[in-house]
């Protein structure tokens, strides 16, 4: 049209042929303007720029067709602003909520989860819900402090075949959920309170109250699940449990991968693995120790603390696991490594503390922040006293170094119950492989597995009182 009018100019068309001309260009060229805008605004999808570009259009007089591209974008971003104003309202009405009531802050949690969730679904930018989501990790963290900076569950494993033939009595009972009481052979009573009492429960019924600290540590915290008593009190079974009834353990690693499965769309995930045993003083690697294919004796592991304050262990075989059948085939390697004997207690007492770490690095793929977290599960060798256990030689030796053990890990205990300055962590290096999962910021659950017979009598009291203590322990805010 615009060649058009040059030639009708040269030739003397009429001038108001002309001008009729030149106002159709005009109006195409705002036309053309204002689709190049809308299309640039599509681009952009913002409110602050779909209206004004949508407002441009209709007045260059664009269909309908043209415009609903962009209507429809514009719908959506005020569908986003809806969705962001209620995690922004959640957000404010959290800061006012009982942050000492476990209930009150347990539903602002789920709450300020549910709102952030919706609002990711609909296309919500994750740094327009930074700060939404710092206070979802920080009400999430309450809950589990809340719950006890170590929480103590108790399980009492039912009479065995043997202890039945004998005639023992059983000399527990378990009163209610939280409670358990036991008698001596005078009729004496020991009353004792945990977070939880199971006699025995089931594997789904311990596992339930734990797995909200998988998600504690894919926000970065240090965890930490480990199971004290006596030998042959159910402590292995509790945390590995068998194929038909998995413990612990294989739960948990099931559970890291379904959060890692729930949380793809915003996480880049890397999970570690490593698993050693602590064998008197002697730290083994139990996965390089089971790897015939390595003909160089592994290199000694040494614990050491970083500047950050995180414990490492140098020389320790890590694997990366990238399902969770690549993890439960590294617990089953090292489980198969793993220090047994015969005693008098059991046929199969585990002679050295098992340690499984689980590490599992997280990074928002759209913030780029990354976090660190570990899940520490720990299956400790069994307590009980020398003439109790009828061991012999070498492996007299290995129950003293099992009790020196446990018992500067009592005093690492006692020393955070009292909030002393300084803590014994180094005097054992089971207390060193476990200082940054006890007390300070991190989450600790602790089982605490008794034999309910009273021929167990002194085992039994003194792991309940052990236990006991543990519930004391306070966590840094």
């Amino acid at each position: 049209l615009q060649a058009a009018i040059q030639r009708a100019r040269a030739t003397g068309v009429a001038a108001d042929l002309i001008a009729e001309a030149e106002a159709l260009v005009a109006a195409e060229a705002k036309r053309s303007s204002a689709r190049s805008a809308l299309a640039e605004a599509c681009a952009d999808g913002s409110r602050a720029v779909l209206e004004p570009a949508l407002e441009a259009a209709r007045s260059a007089g664009l269909g309908a067709e043209e415009l609903a591209g962009a209507e429809a974008k514009l719908r959506e971003e005020l569908e986003r602003e809806e969705f962001l104003a209620a995690v922004l309202r959640e957000l404010e009405a959290s800061k006012t909520v009982d942050m000492k009531s476990l209930d009150a802050v347990r539903d602002a949690k789920a709450r300020l989860g549910d709102a952030i969730a919706e609002a990711l679904e609909r296309g919500v930018k994750e740094s327009a819900l930074a700060e939404a989501e710092v206070r979802r990790k920080k009400l999430h963290n309450t809950v589990e402090d809340l719950k006890g900076s170590i929480r103590v569950f108790c399980r009492i494993r039912p009479l065995s075949r043997k202890e039945v033939d004998q005639n023992d009595a059983n000399i527990t009972k378990q009163i209610d959920a939280m409670t358990l009481h036991m008698w001596d052979e005078n009729q004496k009573e020991y009353p004792f309170q945990f977070d939880a009492v199971f006699t025995p429960g089931t594997q789904e019924q311990i596992f339930e109250d734990c797995k909200d600290l998988v998600q504690s540590a894919a926000d970065g915290y240090n965890v930490t699940l480990f199971a004290y008593g006596q030998t042959g009190a159910g402590k292995t079974f509790t945390m590995a449990g068998t194929p038909e009834m998995p413990g612990v353990s294989p739960r948990t690693i099931s559970e890291i991968f379904r959060v890692v499965e729930a949380g793809k769309s915003r996480f880049d995930f890397k999970v570690r693995g490593s698993m050693l045993e602590l064998h008197r003083q002697d730290l083994v690697d139990l996965l390089a120790k089971g790897d015939t294919t390595k003909k160089t004796r592994p290199r000694p592991l040494n614990v050491r603390m970083e500047k950050s304050g995180a414990v490492a262990i140098d020389n320790l075989t890590e694997e990366d696991c990238a399902c969770a059948e690549d993890l439960a085939n590294l617990l089953e390697r090292g489980n198969e490594q793993r220090t047994v004997a015969a005693t008098e207690m059991n046929s199969e007492s585990s002679r050295s503390h098992l340690i499984l770490i689980i590490r599992i690095v997280s990074t928002n793929k759209e913030t780029g922040e990354t976090l660190n977290g570990k899940i520490l599960i720990v299956d400790l060798a069994g307590s009980e006293r020398l003439k109790k256990s009828q061991t012999t030689a070498d492996m007299q030796k290995e129950s003293i170094e099992i009790n020196k053990s446990l018992t500067a890990l009592g005093d690492v205990i006692e020393a955070l119950t009292k909030g002393q300055k300084q803590i014994p962590y180094r005097n054992h290096k089971l207390t060193q492989l476990m200082q940054d999962s006890l007390g300070g910021t991190a989450k600790t659950l602790m089982f605490v597995n008794c034999s309910p017979a009273g021929s167990n009598f002194e085992e039994t009291l003194n792991s309940l009182k052990y236990a006991q203590r543990a519930k004391k322990i306070t966590n840094a805010r």
